[in-house]
């Protein structure tokens, strides 16, 4: 039976860990358009420092008193085209079940990545790599596991892993590469594992409705390999209001003006002299940020109102913010930097980074 009470304090413990998975599985081709045929086992090592919540922080109890690690990651594709990859990122791994001695969780983190294999046009052997354009990736990884403490300092755990490599379109060719298997590890905590909290009475803030704006910049490669990289400049208008004290709900606007749409138009001869405006993408959209302190996590889903190259309506966007100000009594109660991954479906169309504020 889960447990539901909470009995242990802040000052009792230092909920340092250090654990070690072994992750294999295979590759997933994702379209045809892969020229490589996945090599029939892949596997990883993954090193993580961790660091059990215990409530120091609002979020802490809010979001279920979460375990926060910073993760270094080795993966061997089982292939002398694809190479080897690793990963450095932060995750947050969230409780679905606590119980007596185990707990059920799922794990979510992304960074860099770096592949030691990646197209090249010559020599002809690596031109057959199509997966990926950059030795330079993003990194993210997913799990779900069970963990079990066999003695007081240990635990073992077992689960399904995820993890995904590509450049989000900085560089063609970009299919990326998804990995899907189970792992198995073990970790040390250095002052005893427990997963009992205390429960205490928060506070509540007032929510109001705010204002915001950001503004950023991306790049993306022609769809011609080793083709002329094109800017993309973003400016939004939006408005936000927290609910629950630990997540903002959006609705906004985007426009965007795409260097790469006005080099299109301009080569096709299409809108002619007109190429400029058509270079601008409209949007609305909904978005939900979960806040975990200073860093917040976004969701976007994005409907375009006018699209002059035509394509997919919806559009979706994923990231991270770093709120480095607050005050939520000044006019100026937010300042934020960002990076996003702006997405058609799993088809990704570039990264972008830059500040935003909210009034």
């Amino acid at each position: 039976m889960p447990l539901t009470g909470y009995a242990q304090t802040t000052s009792e413990r230092n909920p340092i860990s250090c654990q070690i998975n072994y992750l294999g599985g295979k590759i997933l081709v994702h379209t045809p358009k892969i020229h490589l045929t996945p090599p029939r086992y892949s596997q990883a090592f993954e090193l993580s420092y961790s660091r059990q919540t215990t409530g120091e922080k609002e979020w802490h109890q809010r979001f279920g008193f979460p375990e926060i690690a910073l993760n270094l990651s080795a993966a061997r594709y089982g292939s002398a085209e694809l190479g080897m990859a690793f990963g450095f990122y932060p995750s947050i791994a969230f409780p679905i079940l606590r119980f007596k001695h185990a707990d059920w969780y799922w794990k979510l983190g992304g960074g860099i990545g770096m592949a030691t294999q990646s197209w090249q046009r010559t020599p002809a052997s690596d031109s057959m790599n199509n997966i990926l354009g950059s030795k330079v990736n993003n990194f993210t990884m997913i799990q779900t596991a069970y963990r079990f403490s066999f003695q007081k300092h240990w635990t073992i755990q077992a689960g399904i892993h995820f993890f995904h490599v590509s450049n989000a379109a900085a560089r063609q060719p970009n299919y990326g590469i998804n990995t899907l298997g189970v792992f198995l590890g073990a970790a040390y905590h250095r002052s005893g594992y427990s997963n009992t909290f205390i429960k205490k009475s928060l506070p509540h803030h007032p929510n109001p409705l705010n204002l915001g704006f950001r503004t950023s910049i991306s790049f993306s490669e022609a769809k011609t390999v080793d083709g002329p990289i094109y800017p993309h400049y973003n400016f939004t208008l939006f408005g936000a209001k927290m609910y629950r004290n630990k997540s903002r709900a959006i609705l906004g606007a985007d426009a965007t003006y795409s260097s790469k749409v006005y080099a299109f138009l301009k080569n096709g001869y299409t809108y002619p002299g007109k190429e400029r405006k058509y270079a601008w993408q409209y949007s609305v959209f909904a978005g939900h940020e979960f806040v975990f302190g200073k860093i917040g996590l976004p969701l976007q889903l994005g409907y375009y109102l006018n699209h002059s190259i035509g394509g997919n309506k919806l559009y979706q966007k994923l990231g991270l913010n770093y709120h480095f100000y607050h005050r939520s009594h000044k006019v100026l109660k937010d300042l934020f930097l960002f990076t996003q991954l702006k997405t058609h479906y799993a088809s990704a169309e570039y990264a972008e980074i830059g500040l935003g504020c909210l009034f």
